[in-house]
């Protein structure tokens, strides 16, 4: 759904990298450093939504980008309401935890105590593994995609018809696979337990008491103002989203909000409004995949709570960095908005990490045979190597156990990677030889010296293997 900056986070490529970004800063000018940032970013990449950093519990820097409604030329602001996508699990994992706290449910409960409708194969799991995607429970989205079920309202009863004879993928708590079933069905276990309608249950016990007047479940007949419209690219063009009716995805993606309203659910959870410290560190203990319940736990130094979302015409999320105490969320209309990256630099320049202003670079045409000289396997480290290759007319990175990626030419010895924001220059020894890169990605600088040239039966097997991993 989201494109993270792939392979490379050259953070993990040396022990102590070149830094190249900013110095922490605080207050005006984190402010004025994120909109710098922002400005560059809407004018490099393709963006169109609402941001927000926020710092011990206040907003620092939040603006709208680019268009809520093309159509009406509306703009998106900090008030404008997105649909929030996955995002939703987090509220929902935490019904489920206030229904824990009041002891009228254990995680270690089956699902089938509250829905006996569940197919027997998987009436044993539990809602535990429900909640971290370790149920085996078999997705229902993508087969409703293929099935032409998205654009067809549906009752949440019949939600799995299409699905419930298919056993298992795995053994209850074996393994992880995300599962937007096992969400929509902890949503049927919250209505049972409760009595209430999933929404309605997420106001009474979560928005009232946060002050979150812009939050609520959507739907198709809902007249909600201030609301984002989905968009999509397709020849350059701006169009309207796919249509998905959000019955399809109950409570494992229903919900919408905005940024304002997110950074009072972020002081909710730290001030305990809503639940004890306990609760939340249980959500917040990484099972399997450094995913627990709703939430993805990643990081030491700069620990970041954090969860995505993607659906037709919307991509989101928020991170949350209790070390930091800093809140980013990040909202948008458009798909293919860059959110990860947007994320990762805006808590950067607060942070005093290393992270890139984005710059268009533009692509030259090079002599192919100028090419050849560059060919070659660099190291960064004894274990982590990048192999640039070439390709007809085309030069390719590759870094130890990842896949290739393309090299534009800016000229004969400097190279880039758009997509991912890569930029690779080679140098020259005294003799005119080259002898070295660097590798720059998110701030960071990391060198590379070249090696010599494999043995031929060596060489042949790593250009088997890159080709198998291209496949």
């Amino acid at each position: 759904m989201i494109r993270t900056a792939s392979a490379l986070l050259i953070m993990g490529l040396l022990a102590h990298p070149v830094r190249c970004g900013d110095v922490a800063v605080k207050g005006p000018d984190a402010a004025a450093k994120c909109d710098e940032y922002m400005q560059a970013r809407v004018k490099y990449s393709k963006f169109s939504g609402s941001v927000l950093v926020a710092k011990d519990g206040k907003s620092l820097y939040e603006r709208g980008f680019g268009l809520a409604d093309a159509e009406q030329d509306i703009p998106n602001t900090p008030h404008t309401k997105f649909r929030l996508a996955s995002v939703s699990k987090q509220f929902l994992a935490v019904g489920i935890m206030i229904l824990e706290n009041e002891g009228k449910l254990t995680v270690d409960d089956p699902i089938s105590k509250y829905v006996p409708s569940v197919p027997e194969a998987w009436s044993k799991v539990t809602l535990h593994q429900l909640l971290t995607h370790t149920s085996g429970v078999p997705e229902n989205l993508t087969p409703a995609l293929v099935k032409g079920m998205w654009p067809q309202p549906i009752d949440k009863e019949n939600l799995f018809d299409h699905i419930k004879k298919r056993p298992l993928d795995f053994k209850p708590g074996e393994k992880w696979s995300y599962s937007n079933t096992g969400y929509a069905l902890l949503g049927l276990a919250l209505e049972k337990i409760s009595g209430m309608d999933y929404g309605a249950f997420l106001k009474q016990r979560i928005f009232d008491p946060l002050n979150m007047k812009d939050t609520g479940v959507d739907s198709r007949k809902l007249v909600l103002k201030n609301r984002a419209r989905g968009y999509g690219m397709a020849n350059g063009q701006l169009v309207q989203a796919q249509y998905i009716d959000l019955s399809e995805v109950y409570s494992a993606g229903s919900l919408y909000s905005t940024v304002e309203d997110l950074l009072k659910w972020d002081n909710g959870l730290s001030g305990e409004k809503i639940l004890p410290q306990k609760s939340l560190e249980r959500m917040w203990k990484p099972v399997k995949d450094n995913y627990g319940y709703g939430w993805i736990i990643v990081g030491t130094k700069h620990k970041v709570i954090t969860h995505n979302g993607g659906l037709p015409g919307c991509i989101t999320t928020v991170a949350r960095y209790p070390n930091d105490k800093m809140y980013v969320a990040v909202l948008c209309n458009l798909e293919g908005s860059v959110v990860g990256r947007v994320v990762r630099d805006l808590a950067a320049i607060g942070q005093g990490e290393p992270y890139d202003v984005p710059v268009d670079h533009k692509e030259s045409k090079v002599d192919p045979k100028a090419l050849d000289v560059l060919l070659a396997d660099y190291e960064f480290t004894p274990t982590r190597k990048i192999t640039i290759s070439r390709s007809g007319d085309s030069l390719y990175g590759q870094v130890t156990g990842q896949g290739r990626f393309r090299l534009a030419a800016e000229s004969e010895s400097k190279f880039f990677d758009r997509a991912d924001e890569i930029v690779i220059t080679f140098s020259k020894d005294d003799k005119g030889q080259i002898s070295s890169l660097v590798l720059h990605q998110n701030g960071v600088d990391a060198s590379a010296k070249k090696l010599p040239p494999a043995p031929p039966a060596e060489a042949e097997k790593k250009k088997t293997d890159g080709e198998k991993k291209d496949k």
